[in-house]
């Protein structure tokens, strides 16, 4: 248990320094933690192994083939101990890759140094050089005030040399905070390297960094005092036995809210026994699901990461029982959270209040923390508040002191080492649930081995934010096996009766050995060629008991000789043996081998559960009566018929988008890939023919939609949302002339049938936007903010900015709002429609948003359909067309 024994103590010596010395903070004062200090880009906290011992920011290494394994285990032992009494000391290790590699001040800290411009801010720092470039730089980041999100940077302030005598070095060095126009708010320090000062790759640890200023305030001095408490308090959460039911689990699923197992449009109706029913069947269950709800969506409007749980069909009360139906099947439900979600709209109460009354109004089991390795003990106190029992899981790989905070966490594409290696948390803690994932391959193999030698977990991620990248049916059937016996024995694989890398029989053979109440198992890994009837084990000699080959359901034959017993067995490339008294081996066990056996001897089949339809061409669309080319319909402009040469412009986002025309089926990867999610598609179609049309000069306004409204009757069939910014349902004169918005696409569509329209294909928008000399912006190849709606104010009438129209007279092709096109794409398990235009709104804070604000003729965005409810928005209108002679 990690218990934090030696922090008391530095924390009443804290207090003492604060109140005796309060106009400066020094080291002392910002104890060298991760509390304080965050190793973000290209660093991390590490514990420098005691000698004897070999380990990676992952894996700590087996013992080398010169080495005694009692001598190796000793100092193994021993490195848990030091960590658990807190005798360890810390360093960050900083391996700089050319790009960027920053160590940061925490936010409270930060906030109490209140820097402004013009102050002189002082560093000691002691580091230790190992390779390649020296220079550490010195600067500050540009924080929102109450978001805390990051706005930009004051560039390299100062640098020093660490000598490269490979020795540990003390450097000394100031800054001093500019006074520039475009930076305000809170200025956080930062220590690190990036490109834009040198871009050759470093290595270099550091063990100190204190900081000092001459403005910190005593009305600051309680926050730190209770900062500097939190690591005690969070140390006796360990304990808690309403937390430790995470230590049981193996499987979690992430479920996509729009994934149609998860979700059925035509019923209405959430089917969450589709998936359920298929992790049984297909790889032995669940026992975690994930319900992710934000990204990708999030930014096409102004709501945020918890509006999007809200409006969910049928909204939190649906949902609630959406969680109570899992828990009845023994699963547990978490949330997502998304800190980096600062740009869209904000809540009255923080977002630890935020979550803590989300969960209470779900029931829900946990909260997976998205691009973090950790969280405060505030969330972990307002949660408490309101239920117990509650998970915390985060993305990143945490730091050692966040696993009193973090019972469990993702494994998330770890640098597996040469051999079998051990998981560096779950020796630390043996309670650690830690689940592998690499989400964009497509054998996980390796994932699996890793997580069952190690008697940990596996995340299930076969729909990727809208991308379907499927378990193959022999990962399914490998994991179904593996988690039979991690769930069958949870007990073993989660105490600390565990000695890694017991000495095989056999070369090749990695070993871990766990004991708990008289019964003792082996989880093996064979690196070398397949093993026939060998000894793979040599165990004390021990009367009555059986060896059972839990792998392939089997018992083994044992061979004593003297006062050792040599197991004998079959290995290919995973294997698990449990030794066990005679008189513990009841029926419950006769069955478990009974179908191990079974599941050992399934033959390969066709593969009926995995499939993805072609999502290159839209579903087809309904041509209108063509109307005369000399009667134009009123407010409507023509477009030529021509063979239109199409560029498209496409931004990853790990949605990816669908494959060009005429893409044969073995590349179509290259498109519907999310990975990676930075990356430009620069998409050429090649040449379209389009036949002539009209289309709306304008978007569908208000006011076109109200007598839409009075002529029809029309009704949505869930009417959640749908025209929100009607208070009411009260037409709203003050905009009349601005674009209807809050419909989606059925919505969209039932207006065009009753006006003899129909919305425009992607191709037909572009060429109405672009014209057929390939320019950038409806009105030319340069941005103009004039012409479009570019200052995040809102809507603006329909035919307002004539200067920006496009070459056949359209208004707002580009801002104001996304707009709907006949481009409704289904591969089967995600639905999805393209938005064209952009809008007025661009949310700020974070490269995990949707596109925004106005965008160029080439931009289009993929965005995931589920229902009316979440579908609608208060940025995407429409335009119609009809088609011509």
């Amino acid at each position: 248990m990690l218990r934090f024994i030696s922090q008391s103590s530095r924390v009443i010596f804290l207090i003492l320094l604060m109140v005796a010395a309060p106009k400066t903070i020094w080291g002392k004062d910002f104890p060298f933690t991760s509390d304080v200090f965050s190793a973000d880009e290209g660093c991390r906290w590490m514990a420098p192994p005691p000698p004897g011992l070999q380990m990676s920011a992952h894996f700590i290494y087996g013992p080398s083939p010169e080495q005694d394994h009692s001598a190796w285990f000793s100092a193994l032992q021993q490195y848990r101990a030091q960590l658990h009494q807190a005798t360890q000391s810390k360093v960050i290790d900083m391996r700089f890759d050319g790009v960027r590699a920053w160590v940061r001040l925490k936010q409270p800290f930060t906030q109490a140094l209140k820097i402004t411009p013009g102050q002189k801010i002082s560093f000691r720092i002691e580091a230790r050089w190992l390779e390649g470039g020296n220079q550490l730089c010195f600067a500050l980041d540009q924080r929102d005030p109450q978001a805390f999100t990051r706005k930009g940077w004051t560039g390299v302030l100062n640098q020093v040399e660490v000598p490269k005598t490979g020795n540990w070095e003390a450097c000394e060095v100031s800054i001093t905070c500019p006074d520039l126009k475009d930076l305000h708010g809170i200025f956080q320090p930062i220590i690190g390297m990036d490109e834009t000062h040198d871009s050759h790759p470093a290595h270099l640890e550091i063990r100190n960094i204190q900081v000092q200023t001459g403005q910190v305030s005593l009305s600051s001095l309680p926050e730190l005092s209770r900062l500097a408490f939190e690591s005690v308090q969070a140390g006796h959460l360990i304990h808690r036995s309403d937390l430790r039911w995470a230590s049981t689990t193996h499987t979690c699923r992430m479920v996509m809210v729009w994934d149609e197992d998860f979700y059925d449009r035509e019923l209405g109706t959430y089917t969450l026994e589709k998936i359920l029913d298929d992790g049984e069947r297909e790889y032995g269950g669940d026992d975690i699901l994930v319900l992710w709800q934000g990204y990708p969506r999030l930014g096409f409007d102004e709501r945020n990461q918890f509006d999007m749980y809200r409006d969910l069909p049928g909204g939190l009360a649906a949902l609630r029982q959406v969680v109570h139906q899992a828990q009845q099947r023994g699963v547990k439900i978490f949330i997502d959270y998304n800190p980096w979600d600062s740009g869209t709209r904000r809540e009255p109460q923080s977002d630890e209040v935020v979550l803590a009354e989300l969960v209470e109004a779900l029931d829900a089991d946990g909260i997976f923390l998205d691009t973090l390795p950790g969280t405060s003990l505030k969330l972990r106190e307002e949660v408490d508040k309101r239920r117990k029992g509650v998970v915390f899981m985060p993305e990143i790989h945490p730091p050692l002191d966040q696993l009193s905070l973090c019972h469990g966490s993702w494994a998330q594409y770890l640098e597996f080492p040469p051999s079998p290696g051990l998981l560096h948390l779950k020796w630390v803690e043996p309670s650690h649930v830690q689940f592998q994932t690499r989400r964009w391959d497509n054998s996980h193999a390796g994932e699996i081995e890793t997580a069952f030698f190690n008697g940990s977990g596996f995340l299930v991620w076969e729909n990727i934010f809208g991308t379907y990248n499927p378990l193959s049916q022999e990962d399914r059937r490998l994991w179904k096996r593996c988690n039979a016996i991690l769930t069958h024995f949870s007990d073993l694989f989660t105490g600390s009766d565990w000695v890694p890398f017991f000495p095989p029989a056999q070369k090749g053979i990695s070993v871990q050995k766990w004991a708990h109440s008289g019964s003792t198992i082996f989880t093996l890994i064979n690196t070398g060629e397949p093993i026939q009837d060998q000894p793979l084990l040599e165990l004390p000699y021990l009367p009555d008991r059986f060896y059972l080959d839990l792998w392939n359901g089997k018992r083994l034959r044992e061979e004593p000789s003297g006062p050792v017993t040599r197991i004998k067995g079959s290995i290919q490339k995973i294997g698990c043996i449990l030794s066990l008294p005679a008189s513990q081996a009841d029926e419950s066990l006769h069955n478990f081998l009974e179908q191990q056996r079974f599941l050992a001897n399934l033959p390969p089949e066709p593969d009926r559960r995995n499939f993805a339809l072609s999502v290159v061409d839209p579903l087809p669309v309904d041509r209108t009566h063509k109307r005369s080319k000399s009667h134009p319909p009123q407010g409507m402009v023509p477009v030529p018929g021509t063979s239109f040469h199409m560029k498209l412009h496409h931004l990853r986002r790990e949605c990816g988008t669908y494959p060009n025309p005429g893409t044969p089926r073995e590349k179509w990867k290259d498109f519907l890939w999310g990975s990676p999610f930075e990356e430009i598609l620069d998409r050429d179609l090649g040449t379209i023919d389009i036949q002539p049309f009209f289309i709306d000069e304008a978007e569908v306004s208000n006011s076109d939609f109200k007598r839409f409204l009075d002529a029809s009757g029309y009704q949505p069939r869930d009417s959640t949302n749908f025209l929100k910014h009607w208070p009411m349902r009260e037409f709203p004169h003050h905009l009349a002339d601005h674009p209807v918005v809050y419909i989606d696409l059925e919505d969209a569509r039932a207006y065009a049938h009753w006006a003899g329209k129909r919305l425009p294909t992607e191709p037909e928008w572009q060429l109405a936007a672009q014209g057929t000399d390939g320019r950038l912006w409806p009105w030319g190849n340069d941005f103009d903010p004039a012409r479009c709606t570019s200052d995040g104010g809102g809507t603006l009438p329909v035919r307002s900015l004539p200067e920006g129209r496009s070459p056949f007279g359209c208004y707002h092709m580009s801002g104001n709002v996304w707009e709907w096109t006949e481009s409704e794409r289904d591969d089967g398990h995600i639905r999805f429609a393209i938005l064209r235009g952009g809008s007025y709104f661009k949310p700020e804070g974070s490269i995990w948003y949707a596109p925004g604000g106005p965008l160029a003729c080439t931009d289009h965005a993929k965005f995931l359909l589920m229902d009316s409810s979440i579908d609608r928005c208060s940025t995407i209108g429409f335009r119609c067309v009809v088609d011509s002679e």
